[in-house]
């Protein structure tokens, strides 16, 4: 325990002493590498899937939605028990710790079991208000059903993940993600295609792949708890602390209600895009799972900078928040850069991995390229919000998302999908990510005049 926060109060006094830009790689870059794991899951199982049949892809897009509220739910129970559990261990107060992981750990399972019985249940009814094309909607169904019923797979990698990383233990946090990346990897086209032996499960073997990986990561996770984790002490209980199930759904929901907003967003825009053509969904299917690559590094390299960002203005040190914003924007555009520029050069052949037709292929082609030219806007709108919230207004600028998405670009697509061709459909995106990148400056340049401007460094570093 000793060393533990020895350690914990070095790395804290680097983010107010050691040179910002290499400090701020070395501190992105662990949460990029985690995160691109993360997103392996998406693109392997929508390639993979892709080479059943176009159907198929749909099918699974039109699933998408239920799958973010799972993680929602995840990511809430995660995020309220870091919290949580972090500030316990800053206040040695070990009964709060383990207070923290009980909960969640009972949360999890909680939340596991509504999920199977939401998939016995609710699948059915949410798969037929999205399509009436009958293979689509059986394979939208197995699809979602296995997902579902085995849940407590993707949450529980997600909390047992998180637990490792609130006590530094970030390696550890790492093996589990990369091995369930990697068996998803291997999985995928032996359940699906039948492969080695195994029956050939189709569009069914594409979620067991996942689920079992997530499962296996889970595990993994656990394990390494139990082993390695030794600030936490695991223990399951039907009757948890009450104060920490307040605490901690106080901590988690928000992020939670903000990831279901997202998922609801996605409804909208299948809703708009539905009313073309299911070929349409195929496409932003697609497009959407290589986007979803590029917003979650960027989303790294923010909340990378967001502790920096809340240490220094605590510290009282202008002169370092301002090179924390410097090379945060940089950094941040030079990914989503090199992101648009993949997407523009290379489209077809990424489509191809999804094994579009000519139809998609059209769709495709121009959904990709108008998507990417919003990449480097979103990454000013996401460095800019990052760096609000590490100023303390975290409302402000979650309000930031809250207005692309339901403003903006919902709007603006339904407005263009007037016009009757859907190609108009997707100039919302990037007028939505360029227009909330001036709203988030615009935000930033006040709280930076109201909070940083008049401070006095304590100490030029």
């Amino acid at each position: 325990m000793k060393e533990n926060a020895i350690e914990d109060q070095t790395a804290e006094n680097r983010m107010g002493t050691a040179p910002v830009a290499p400090l701020l790689l070395k501190m992105a870059l662990p949460i990029i590498l985690s995160t691109l794991v993360q997103s392996l899951y998406n693109i392997v199982d929508g390639i993979f899937v892709a080479q059943i049949s176009e159907e198929a892809m749909t099918a699974i897009t039109y699933a998408q939605p239920p799958v973010i509220v799972l993680l929602a739910v995840g990511t809430g129970i995660a995020v309220g028990m870091n919290t949580m559990l972090s500030h316990a261990l800053g206040e040695k107060n070990q009964k709060c710790v383990n207070d923290a992981a009980q909960t969640a750990i009972f949360l999890t399972v909680a939340a596991s079991v509504i999920s199977f019985a939401a998939s016995v249940t609710l699948v059915r009814p949410y798969i037929m208000t999205q399509t009436e094309n009958p293979v689509i909607f059986e394979m939208g169904v197995k699809y979602l059903r296995i997902y579902m019923a085995l849940g407590i797979g993707t949450m529980g990698q997600l909390v047992f993940e998180r637990m490792l990383i609130s006590t530094g233990k970030t390696m550890y946090s790492m093996i589990s993600q990369i091995t369930g990346a990697v068996l998803n990897l291997v999985l995928d086209p032996i359940l699906i295609f039948g492969l080695l032996g195994a029956p050939a499960m189709g569009i069914s073997g594409a979620a067991l792949a996942t689920v079992l990986s997530q499962m296996a990561a889970l595990i993994i996770a656990l394990v390494l708890n139990l082993k390695k984790n030794h600030e936490v002490s695991l223990q399951f209980s039907i009757k948890p602390a009450g104060y920490a199930v307040r605490r901690l759904l106080f901590l988690g929901v928000p992020s939670t209600i903000f990831m279901t907003l997202n998922a609801c967003m996605m409804l909208g825009i299948n809703a708009i895009l539905r009313s073309f053509s299911e070929t349409a969904i195929a496409a932003i299917g697609a497009c959407a799972k290589i986007t979803t690559l590029f917003i979650n590094v960027v989303n790294a390299m923010a909340n990378t900078l967001t502790p920096m960002v809340a240490y220094n203005h605590g510290a009282k040190k202008k002169k370092r928040i301002d090179q924390a914003l410097k090379y945060g924007y940089l950094y941040s555009l030079i990914l989503t850069a090199a992101g648009t520029l993949v997407c523009l050069l290379f489209t077809r052949q990424i489509l191809l991995m999804f094994n579009a037709k000519n139809e998609m292929m059209k769709i495709g082609i121009n959904a990709m390229r108008l998507m990417s030219c919003g990449y480097m806007m979103l990454a000013i709108r996401n460095v800019s919000t990052a760096v609000v919230q590490a100023l303390g207004h975290s409302v402000q600028s979650m309000i930031v998302d809250l207005f692309r998405s339901y403003v903006i670009l919902l709007p603006f697509a339904w407005l263009f999908a007037r016009s009757g061709n859907v190609n108009r459909v997707f100039w919302a995106y990037p007028l939505a990510d360029s227009l909330t990148a001036l709203v988030g400056i615009l935000l930033l340049w006040y709280f930076y005049r109201k909070d940083i401007r008049a401070m006095q460094d304590v100490c030029d570093v």
